[in-house]
């Protein structure tokens, strides 16, 4: 397949997917939001992990990491998200140790760390949750499309297990990929969940 017809499969996915998240029913959508976050603390490595990469939720069809960031804090993580260089086209990475006072909206909308947090290089990491629109049992990662995780991910410590978290409709059975993309080690749902043979231990 030519990288045209498959970046076009990747945005009709897109659609799809961001759909299926939106049509839930709203009980059902808060019912699984509220597994996701009691399953968080269980995934494998984060107990024993330290210095923890997490996303900060924004849009509609994205699983609420509010309560995920103030539970990592809770635990005595030292917790770092993503603020976006639009100059260099990459995340960068900072400490958030408060949710409210520590982040503010990006260049997106989206809340990033503020200015004057602790930079803290992706060699650092050694545990991470990976957003995106849809996963499959593989591990692969359908992304927004701007690669900025694509992009990070190959910098953070090899030995970080990268996991998701996701909703049902965000479970497709195979997706297109291109070279770039860069999987994740676990996915996990409500349903089902999938752990790969090589997910690093800590």
């Amino acid at each position: 397949m030519s990288t045209d017809p498959l970046r076009a499969a990747k945005t009709r996915l897109r659609r799809l997917v961001v759909d299926r998240i939106l049509s839930l029913d709203p009980a059902d959508r808060l019912r699984q939001e509220q597994v996701l976050l009691e399953r968080f603390s269980t995934l494998p490595g984060f107990d024993r992990a330290t210095v923890i990469l997490l996303f900060v939720a924004h849009l509609p069809e994205e699983v609420p990491t509010r309560g995920m960031i103030e539970l990592a804090l809770e635990r005595g993580k030292i917790v770092v998200c993503p603020r976006v260089d639009r100059q260099e086209r990459r995340l960068r990475l900072f400490q958030v140790k408060h949710f409210d006072r520590d982040l503010v909206p990006g260049p997106f909308g989206i809340p990033e760390p503020k200015p004057g947090a602790l930079e803290i290089g992706p060699e650092q990491i050694d545990w991470a949750l990976i957003p995106g629109i849809a996963f499959d049992a593989q591990g692969s990662r359908l992304g927004r499309g701007a690669g900025y995780y694509d992009r990070l991910l190959p910098l953070l410590n090899p030995n970080a297990p990268r996991l998701a978290l996701v909703l049902d409709p965000q479970w497709v059975d195979e997706l297109p990929t291109e070279p770039h993309d860069q999987p994740v080690h676990g996915v996990v749902g409500c349903q089902r969940s999938w752990l790969s043979p090589q997910l690093p231990v800590l």
